[in-house]
């Protein structure tokens, strides 16, 4: 079916004279075997592989481009069928494979310091451009290997479009599916508290992550200009999401130099969230080529401002800056191919 991860299931097979078991054996093959074209789908017979084929290809995505960091970090730039593009990042660490992965072509929400929405938002992506992104990125780990954590923490608001990111995160939890476990699935919102509480009440309890960068209404409305909820409303939903799942919350802030690093900033954080069963993840800002007016705390300031939340109680961690060397901020890659593409247009 359009828009699913693999196109022709069960319907559009029995239109094509296959079975229902087919269809089985067609899911089976492309996630439990990695197949991403009918030819590699050998346990079903040839003239049906060849009527799909000719429907057209088995995923509605590709891999057009991959940069790799020094430090392992593959950003992949996915195509999709309506030459939209999104990017996915695999991060390798140890025996750990993270794949941060998009929900929608572009971002409104409009946070000042993201590459992701400096175009705004072109559509959401469909239930199969999801999966997809986790297909892709699985075949391009070494033999052995496998991804180990899933994060919405691409390009787009993934609150925004539940109706296609729930069945996706069942499909990729599912055992007949990807088969991964609901604790290695994190869902990053930038806070509607609405959504969440209908996140919340999904099958499966997933982690969830809320942007908040500060705890202050003013500077986070400075922070994200389109936010409607102010910040108590966006932590009361993370303490109604926590007490339902059973799952604390992580409350995350992209640091800034000289905007929301100071110690006041701190001892704001530690008012709001001292008793909500959270973790703070501190991210020092990954500059934007686009965004020069921004800066990166330097490292000694991150850690002083990660103390004073220990210190009133709260737990943290400092997200160690990967792929520094190959625009390590989400989004950077799809808008210069964009504005590439647009100049090359232009000259002809």
């Amino acid at each position: 079916q359009r828009g699913q991860p693999l196109r022709g299931r069960r319907g559009g097979l029995a239109a094509l004279g296959g079975k229902p078991f087919q269809a089985r054996q067609l899911s089976h093959r492309v996630y439990k075997h990695g197949a991403v074209d009918f030819d590699e789908c050998q346990n079903l017979p040839k003239s049906l592989r060849t009527r799909l084929r000719d429907r057209g290809p088995l995923l509605q995505s590709r891999i057009v481009k991959t940069v790799r960091s020094a430090d392992g970090t593959s950003k992949f730039l996915i195509e999709l069928r309506d030459a939209e593009a999104v990017e996915a990042v695999l991060i390798p660490e140890d025996s750990r494979n993270t794949l941060c992965v998009s929900a929608q072509v572009g971002c409104p929400v409009a946070c000042v310091f993201c590459a992701s929405g400096l175009d705004g938002v072109r559509r959401n992506l469909s239930t199969g451009e999801i999966v997809e992104q986790v297909l892709h990125a699985r075949r391009c780990l070494d033999p052995g290997r496998e991804i180990t954590n899933v994060v919405f923490m691409g390009i787009g608001e993934p609150m925004l479009n539940l109706d296609n990111l729930l069945p996706a995160l069942a499909r990729i939890h599912d055992a007949e599916g990807l088969n991964m476990g609901a604790r290695r699935i994190t869902v990053s919102t930038a806070g509607y508290p609405e959504h969440i509480d209908r996140f919340a009440r999904a099958p499966h309890a997933f982690n969830l992550a809320i942007s908040l960068h500060s705890a202050d209404d003013a500077l986070r409305r400075r922070l994200v200009p389109t936010a409607k909820s102010n910040v108590q409303e966006i932590i009361d939903a993370g303490r109604r999401f926590a007490a339902s799942t059973n799952r604390h919350v992580t409350f995350e802030v992209v640091l800034l130099a000289g905007i929301n690093d100071r110690p006041r900033d701190a001892s704001s954080l530690v008012r709001s969230l001292q008793r909500v069963p959270c973790t703070v993840n501190l991210i020092p800002w990954n500059p934007v080529e686009q965004i020069p007016d921004l800066r990166r705390p330097p490292r000694h300031r991150v850690e002083e401002f990660a103390q004073l939340l220990r210190a009133g109680g709260l737990n943290v961690t400092v997200r160690r800056q990967r792929g520094a060397d190959r625009s390590a901020a989400c989004g950077q890659l799809r808008i210069l191919e964009r504005r590439s593409d647009a100049t090359v247009r232009n000259q002809d």
